[in-house]
């Protein structure tokens, strides 16, 4: 007679042993078919955020369309030119009257807006204001000048004065 039951037994554990090693293999292979997905997802999302991405301003158009706080950009027509003026309370070697005739941006902070028509004093801050004849040959009465301006308060808090930062004559 055959002994059955050491073949059984033999059967048995050659079983489980291939089983096992089958078993270690599909997961293995389960393991890298994820990580190959994941990778092409990965991949696909990065090409969706790359579409949809909205571009940034560059630094240039930042530059052209924004503007300091109490700051003015406008054109107006020269009506006067006048030296050793008083614009609330404060001195300017050189001051000049004009009438609005385009604002063409404003920054944030403004208290008094301006509006086109509307005629007002500016002084001027800096340099071309020193030499006073020089000036008022540069801007005479009913030429049309590009004013960059800036808004204060006066000393009693109720009125501005308006300084002229710089200007452009048109041609």
């Amino acid at each position: 007679m055959i002994n059955l039951k050491g073949v059984e037994i033999f059967n048995s554990f050659f079983y489980f042993y291939t089983m096992d090693k089958i078993l270690y293999i599909l997961i293995v292979v389960g393991l890298f078919s994820c990580k190959s997905n994941s990778i092409a997802q990965e991949k696909e999302t990065e090409k969706t955020k790359s579409k949809s991405r909205i571009e940034k301003p560059k630094f240039t158009d930042l530059r052209d369309n924004t503007i300091d706080p109490n700051t003015v950009h406008l054109i107006a027509v020269i009506q006067n030119v006048t030296k050793n003026v008083y614009i609330c309370e404060k001195r300017f070697k050189t001051a000049t009257t004009v009438k609005v005739k385009q604002v063409i941006n404003s920054g944030s902070s403004i208290l008094n807006m301006i509006s086109p028509g509307q005629e007002i004093t500016f002084g001027f801050m800096n340099s071309p204001a020193n030499d006073f004849d020089i000036l008022k040959q540069r801007i005479s009465k009913d030429k049309e000048v590009s004013f960059k301006i800036i808004e204060n308060l006066c000393p009693d808090m109720s009125k501005t004065v308006y300084e002229v930062i710089g200007f452009k004559i048109k041609d």
